[in-house]
């Protein structure tokens, strides 16, 4: 089991040490260990838990009626987020309980069969839409719930990452067009899948990209960008980050490189009001990338992204 320091929970939750520190003296939402120097010790029970309580905050749940929650009390509150998050269509959801049984053996024929026939279906961006996406955010709550195991969740995303690979690589290289593209993700952020997509969208439109992939260091963009003279630079926030981190992301991009159009893409309240105040294009939906590729003018039904 691992180890985490108080330093190491503030990062995975975006929460303050003195918050958690709170919340452990006031409710006892947490018990960590301690060495002979009082130094805090968590394992990943209770990193799950933390991120439990992270998400039923958000929920609108009071920490104070969180923190009267049994284990099983809990598990419920989660299990009622997952239901909640994921009525839709009764095919679709069909299709969601096969790949989960997939994942959960690890049967790669079987995921396999059901990603083919869900292409064919729909095609690779509506597969995105409707399955591969709703399907990362269920893993991961059951992950936090103890649902999954980390090697359950590892697989599904190594899974979606060949298959968006491959679709990627069956597509002509452009050059020369109007716009060239900049795909990353910043030194801590390394959850690759919703840039793999957009990698393919701009691909597919006809668009040149560069593709760096995770945990870029700005030391290490600014070469590149320097070097391939890039329209567009684009970005990630998946991972919980400090504001001042994006901040000073965000803040680098407009200042070193002003002549490119920044954009970024992430569900945080705070990256949208930070994206705002640093000028960056924030791309919410996928319709918001295929206006800005496309037609900028045009006005579409939202989808997740």
């Amino acid at each position: 089991m691992s180890s985490y320091s108080i330093k190491d929970l503030e990062r995975i939750s975006n929460m303050k040490a003195h918050t958690i520190r709170i919340w452990e003296q006031r409710y006892g939402l947490l018990e960590p260990d301690r060495t002979d120097t009082n130094i805090r010790s968590y394992n990943d029970d209770q990193v799950k838990k933390l991120l439990n309580v992270c998400t039923l905050l958000d929920r609108g749940m009071k920490i104070s009626k969180i923190g009267k929650l049994s284990k099983s009390e809990m598990a419920s509150e989660i299990e009622k987020v997952i239901h909640d998050s994921f009525q839709g269509d009764v095919h679709v959801e069909a299709i969601i309980n096969q790949a989960l049984i997939a994942i959960t053996t690890f049967n790669v024929p079987l995921f396999d069969e059901i990603f083919s026939n869900a292409v064919k279906k729909f095609g690779l961006k509506k597969t995105y839409i409707k399955i591969l996406y709703p399907l990362l955010v269920r893993t991961g709550l059951m992950w936090v719930k103890d649902d999954l195991l980390p090697s359950q969740e590892h697989f599904l995303s190594n899974l979606i990452r060949q298959k968006l690979f491959a679709a990627i690589d069956a597509l002509p290289v452009a050059t020369h067009t109007d716009q060239k593209w900049i795909l990353f993700l910043n030194e801590e952020e390394d959850h690759e899948i919703g840039l793999l997509f957009a990698y393919y969208m701009i691909r597919q439109v006809g668009k040149e990209v560069v593709y760096l992939g995770a945990r870029v260091p700005f030391r290490d963009l600014s070469p590149v960008i320097l070097g391939c003279e890039p329209t567009h630079a684009y970005s990630f926030f998946v991972r919980n980050q400090f504001d001042d981190q994006i901040e000073t992301l965000l803040g680098n991009l407009r200042t070193e490189f002003p002549q490119i159009n920044v954009c970024v893409s992430g569900g945080s309240e705070k990256l949208k009001k930070i994206a705002s105040k640093k000028g960056v294009n924030l791309i919410e939906t996928i319709e918001n990338l295929t206006d800005i590729l496309i037609s900028p003018n045009a006005q579409r039904t939202p989808t997740q992204i």
